[in-house]
């Protein structure tokens, strides 16, 4: 081999070598992250439960990148993680810190809150500061929400609701027959309420005006109530013997009651009830006769008070 095809297969090897470190080296290089570089202020926030929370997340308020997530450690079983924030942005005390995601499978960030109220005048977080447990929230996990899913497609949520709705409309019939009886009777109370408006605006009319009497009469109410209180004290204070003597009478009267002669059912012709019916029948007959005349009893009248000493008759 001369000097010139040394030199070719020389060129040719060091071509091959260099094209396979360049390969080596594209599969090696990182892929570029989105970063604040050095500049901003860092705030810590602990978490107790970090989800899938990757390094460099974004950290967002009112939707807008403030920050990134700078590094992330599992201390007394908290995920605290160390967020980066623009300078030109001040969160003020009191500030709530949750993860969430855009997308049911999209990547987490975190989601900063001020407090409700906040004005201009407020306490801001400085660089070190931070956000407590207390003031920590995680979104729900996608894991969670297929489950809850499941669970609701599968776990009769639905199918107790489409019976709901078929037990709706066997009640109200094929052609909506409730609903057309309840129109009728709706319409048919309205109308008997506009046939009565009269009568109802003067009924209205009428307990205004007693209202009114009562109120002009407040004071002699009041009077009568407060005359009454020792009356009302005095069967409060004997309330046990009225009770008691309600409970005698009534004892008394259910005794008195087996008596043929008050019941009626004396055969012997004696029965005081049955002379007391004989007596109104007769007076009954009197007073509904055609023949009967008071005339003569009206002359004895006259008599009778002539033979009295005084005028008591």
């Amino acid at each position: 081999m001369n000097g010139f095809g040394k030199a070719a297969a020389a060129i040719a090897m060091t071509t091959l070598l260099s094209s396979g470190c360049a390969a080596n080296g594209l599969d090696s290089l990182p892929l570029p992250a989105p970063t604040l570089g050095s500049g901003g202020y860092t705030l810590t926030a602990v978490f107790a439960d970090a989800l899938n929370l990757p390094m460099n997340a974004k950290v967002k308020l009112a939707g807008a990148d403030v920050g990134q997530v700078e590094s992330m450690v599992a201390r007394n079983y908290t995920a605290v993680t160390r967020l980066r924030i623009t300078d030109d942005v001040r969160l003020p005390r009191g500030s709530t810190a949750e993860l969430r995601t855009a997308t049911p499978l999209g990547d987490v960030f975190v989601a900063l809150r001020p407090p409700a109220g906040a004005g201009t005048e407020a306490a801001m977080l400085k660089d070190g500061d931070t956000i407590g447990l207390d003031s920590t929230t995680a979104a729900a996990t996608v894991e969670s929400v297929l489950s809850s899913a499941a669970i609701l497609v599968n776990g009769g949520a639905i199918r107790n609701f489409t019976n709901m709705i078929n037990g709706f409309g066997n009640a109200t019939g094929d052609q909506g027959q409730a609903f057309g009886n309840l129109i009728r009777k709706s319409n048919r109370l309205l109308a008997t309420l506009d046939s009565r408006s009269e009568q109802i605006s003067t009924g209205l009319s009428e307990l205004a005006s007693l209202a009114e009497q009562l109120d002009a009469k407040n004071q002699a109410v009041t009077e009568l109530m407060a005359a009454a209180e020792p009356t009302a004290d005095a069967l409060a204070a004997n309330t046990r013997e009225l009770s008691n003597l309600v409970v005698q009478v009534g004892d008394t009267t259910r005794l008195m009651a087996r008596f043929p002669a008050l019941r009626g059912t004396d055969t012997s012709g004696r029965s005081m009830i049955r002379d007391l019916n004989t007596i109104a029948g007769a007076a009954n007959d009197i007073a509904v006769s055609p023949d009967t005349s008071w005339l003569a009893l009206n002359r004895m009248i006259p008599p009778m008070v002539k033979s009295t000493a005084g005028g008591a008759l």
